[in-house]
């Protein structure tokens, strides 16, 4: 019976690291493929890598009515969310080896990056969902963050209900500060807009430290 799921657990594990593979491999082809993406296809480059800074464009060019707010929104929440949780389970399967720092493959370390796991499982540990849905808004890495709160045992339901909401407010968050900064750019020209986007930044970074300092 121990074998069995020994068995299943490892299958399961394999199937995770696959698919966190594929993500990253997907995200790294939507770098070369930007420039190409920008002009015509916007929506693509969103559902490949819908970072921050893509979303953000992407709200400038929803206010300049060069893309849809619908389909953006509908591009960015697989990899926003599901993405994300990938990284929740890849936690879980892999806990006892972040703790121990040993047992993790080289594939495995490429992806998870067990390291800044356990970094920010210490944070998790202390603040708990405060941590995940702030850590959407701030400058935190939303799959390490994932991949944290899994590993120092977050029951499934609360943190993909509370990592949900911090991906809907940290989506909204950035598409109306792109609007903004398009509004701004479309009023008062470029050196208006990228002041904005410096103190976006800024309120960012501050957010981050303050959650790691408290």
């Amino acid at each position: 019976m121990d074998l069995e799921r020994l068995e299943e657990s490892s299958r399961i594990r394999t199937a995770l690291v696959v698919l966190a593979g594929v993500r990253g491999v997907v995200a790294l082809a939507a770098i070369p493929l930007a420039p190409l993406l920008y002009r015509e296809h916007f929506v693509v480059l969103v559902l490949m890598r819908p970072t921050k800074e893509v979303l953000l464009a992407a709200g400038f060019l929803i206010r300049l009515g060069r893309v849809g707010l619908l389909p953006t929104v509908l591009a960015a929440l697989p990899l926003i969310v599901l993405g994300v949780w990938l990284f929740y389970f890849l936690g879980r399967q892999c806990a006892d080896a972040i703790v121990s720092g040993k047992g993790l493959g080289r594939t495995v370390r490429r992806i998870l990056h067990p390291d800044r796991v356990a970094t920010m499982r210490d944070l998790v540990e202390r603040k708990g969902e405060k941590v995940v849905f702030i850590g959407r808004l701030a400058a935190f890495p939303s799959t390490a963050v994932a991949a944290a709160a899994g590993s120092a045992g977050m029951p499934a339901r609360r943190f993909l209900l509370v990592d949900a909401l911090g991906a809907v407010a940290a989506l909204a968050e950035v598409l109306v500060a792109g609007y903004l900064l398009g509004h701004a750019y479309d009023r008062a020209g470029p050196w208006i807009a990228g002041a904005g986007l410096v103190a976006l930044v800024a309120v960012a970074v501050i957010v981050t430290r303050a959650l790691r300092r408290d």
